[in-house]
Formats: C-alpha cells, structure tokens, sequence
C-alpha cells in the first residue's frame, strides 16, 4: 500500500500491485480563476498594516514608571528612611517622571544607531507606522494619495485641472517699490564685432 492507496497485497487481484496515478484525470478547480472584491482587498490590507493598540503602549510606559519607583522606594528603605518620607519622595519622582516621560509619547528604547528596539508586537506596529511616515515624507506622499494611482489614464487631465483651479483661485497683486518706480538707465546697447577674413 503507498499512501493509502492500492492494495495491502497484489495476491489474487490478477494486478502485480504497482501503483500510478490516473493521467486521464482532469482537475476543475485548476482552471477556476478566485478573484477577491473591494472589500476582501481592504480586509487584506487592513490584516496586513495593523494598528498599535495605545493603551496598551501607554500601559508599559506607565509600568516602566512604577518599576522606578519600586526601585527608589527599595533603595531608601535599605538607607533607612522614614515611610512618611519615602512616601513623599516617590510621589514627587512618580509625577516628575510621568511629565518627564509623557504616557502618550513614544518610550521605545533605541540602539547605538537611533532606530527602535521593539519586542512586542504593539511595539513593532508603532515603529512601522513611524517608518512609513518617514518614507511618505521623504518621497513627498500626500495623505491623500492611493496605491495603483499613477497607472489610471485620467490622472494627468485630473492633477492638470486641479492645478488650473489653484491657479485661477490664486490672486495676484502687482507691488511697486519705490526703486523700480524711478526709472532705471538702459543698457549700452552692443557692438557687433567685425569678421575678419583669415588667409
């Protein structure tokens, strides 16, 4: 038997039991051509590009700050600090650190190089969606530009259009200065040189 198919033995079935495929098979869904909608592609890219989840960043910044203030707590203990003044103090260091760190700004730690150490899945999301701000800046993407537009036959007599309305709705108002009101000296006018005729 090869895969579970044929026979456990060739003995009285009048075959020798060798085992081959059906060439006159012929499979359907191999022509079948699945196309996805609109909506399918824009699951897809949603699936593809997600979001990081804030509060979940502004929950690890805000345990980052209480694990140094763990530490402080811990340290003045051991000095021998009153509980009062402990109090006191880390409270102090907890609001310092908390405008210091500020929950909504990004606390990713960053290599020798500046780029972001992400571990966490919320973590890599953010720093990709920071990557690709970057790259959209750099090539000078607007927020409105949409993927497969630069292949659309219209999209010149569009951007030509547009551009004429900001030009029509553009108003332009002529400034004279006072040094261009008085009247400049022409220039010399220019001598034409005479050819010499070389023997």
């Amino acid at each position: 038997m090869y895969n579970g198919i044929g026979l456990n033995t060739a003995r009285g079935s009048g075959t020798n039991g060798y085992v081959q495929r059906n060439l006159s098979f012929i499979r359907k869904h191999k022509d079948k051509v699945d196309y996805k909608s609109e909506e399918e592609l824009k699951k897809l890219d949603q699936s593809l590009i997600k979001q990081p989840n804030r509060e979940i960043l502004d929950h690890e910044r805000k345990r980052k700050v209480e694990l140094k203030c763990m530490e402080m707590q811990e340290l003045m203990e051991e000095q021998g600090y009153s509980e009062e003044d402990i109090e006191r103090k880390v409270s102090m260091f907890r609001t310092m650190l908390m405008t210091k760190e500020g929950v909504s700004e990004s606390a990713v730690d960053k290599d020798e190089f500046g780029r972001p150490i992400a571990k966490e899945t919320h973590q890599i999301a953010e720093a990709t969606q920071e990557k690709n701000a970057r790259l959209k800046e750099a090539f000078g993407l607007g927020e409105n530009y949409v993927d497969g537009s630069a292949f659309d036959p219209e999209r010149k007599a569009k951007e030509e259009a547009a551009k004429a309305l900001a030009m029509a709705q553009k108003k332009y108002s002529i400034v004279r200065d006072s040094s261009s009101s008085e009247r400049s000296p022409s220039p010399p006018p220019k001598r034409k040189r005479k050819k010499s005729k070389s023997r």
